[in-house]
């Protein structure tokens, strides 16, 4: 058994790698792979923990059942769901079989030694760096790296491609702004200047966005910046804090869709295109929410509601709810309702109550409220939801707190 064990564990740790020297390439490619990279290390360490019930006892927290059964909830809301969708094999049951075996991806990391958390802090801090600065040419170059990856194919339109290179690169910022606070506090720990080196890296990244026009990614840094320094400072308060913003940006939702009906057109005609738009869908998806208030339309049942539009300023007809309401509270009310938007908020209340107990100094109450803010922030105006990759992602950054020092002293 212990052979058996040492092959387990050798294939994890070899998935482990993979997943950290990869991340640069992931998010600069847009983040749709870190979904495979998390399936298959997680199930990697449910192998492991198969065979060695040790380094697991996290599992017996509240926080993993409240959240396996906010996604079972979601899975059953397919049943009502005016979305075609199968039951078996439709996206919410790949989100569910894929959030039980990211549950096992933190046990990767506590199963290392001492030198081997050492060696894979290293690896991460180096690729963050090699990430931003990616991320930052490709932005500065007009996505000469993404076209050169993926050259533009004989006899297609070049204007696409290069729309496709922006959405890709949008949510590999996305990615780092949520990967930015855990590899900042292990540059801060590890690199004799540490925080100035944390300073470039946030800054670098934040300009990638501003030349990327992606205008989320650097308000989502400064608050989350604002969280991570009271945390630094003040760790109960700091996460307690970080997770109320998020815990309120579920229970709240609504409300935002009330205020965002309240805009008169003329106002809206001041602001960006995107922010109008972002306004009329908010409106319009607590429109939808009063028809099924406690149970929701079903999952992924946003995409259906498409025929609905306004008129741009330059001419064009867009639909109002594009795909996902760009909330992620929103979409957790439309469509699993008020029973889902509780499943959420008792999840993230007992995940604080978990948090509590395992950051309890500074570097790692840092890293883990800067996360939660900037994942607040950015899933309230950008991702869907259920996006497998959002998920493995969160998951991979939150993993990292591990390699963080637990000793109050030793990172105080």
């Amino acid at each position: 058994m212990s052979a058996l064990i040492k092959g387990l564990d050798g294939v994890s740790r070899g998935w482990l790698w993979l997943a950290i020297l990869l991340t640069p390439i992931l998010a600069l490619a847009g983040g749709m792979g870190f979904q495979a990279t998390g399936f298959f290390l997680g199930v990697s360490m449910a192998l492991v923990w198969i065979a060695d019930r040790t380094g697991a006892d996290y599992l017996k927290s509240l926080w993993p059942i409240t959240l396996i059964a906010l996604m079972a909830w979601a899975w059953i809301s397919t049943l009502w769901s005016a979305h075609d969708g199968d039951f078996f094999g439709g996206n919410a049951s790949v989100l569910f079989i894929l959030t039980l075996t990211l549950l096992f991806v933190p046990l990767a990391f506590l199963r290392l030694t001492e030198r081997m958390k050492i060696a894979l802090t290293w690896a991460v801090i180096i690729g963050g760096i090699i990430g931003v600065a990616l991320i930052l040419i490709d932005a500065a170059s007009g996505y000469a790296i993404s076209i050169w990856a993926d050259p533009v194919a004989p006899g297609a339109d070049p204007i696409r491609r290069r729309g496709d290179a922006e959405m890709n690169l949008g949510r590999g910022q996305v990615s780092y702004a949520q990967l930015a606070w855990p590899i900042a506090a292990l540059m801060i720990l590890r690199m004799k200047r540490g925080f100035w080196m944390a300073v470039i890296f946030l800054i670098g990244l934040a300009v990638s966005a501003y030349l990327n026009n992606l205008t989320i990614v650097i308000p989502a840094l400064v608050l989350s910046a604002g969280f991570a320094a009271l945390a630094w400072w003040r760790p109960r308060l700091g996460l307690f804090l970080a997770f109320a913003l998020a815990i309120a940006s579920i229970a709240l939702a609504p409300l935002l869709g009330v205020l965002a009906g309240m805009v008169e057109t003329d106002m809206m005609r001041q602001i960006p295109l995107s922010w109008e738009h972002r306004l009329r869908m908010w409106a319009y998806s607590w429109e939808l929410i009063q028809q099924a208030p406690l149970i929701g339309h079903g999952f992924d049942s946003s995409r259906v509601f498409d025929e609905l539009t306004f008129r741009a300023p330059d001419g064009r007809d867009i639909v109002v709810l594009s795909m996902h309401p760009h909330n992620i509270g929103l979409q957790i009310w439309l469509e699993t309702g008020l029973i889902g938007a509780g499943l959420t908020a008792f999840f993230l209340f007992a995940l604080l109550k978990t948090t509590l107990g395992i950051c309890q100094n500074s570097a790692r109450a840092m890293a883990v409220s800067g996360l939660v803010s900037a994942t607040a922030t950015c899933g309230a105006v950008s991702v869907g939801v259920w996006q497998h990759w959002w998920w493995a992602l969160i998951v991979l950054a939150a993993s990292l707190i591990i390699l963080l020092p637990y000793n109050r002293r030793a990172a105080a």
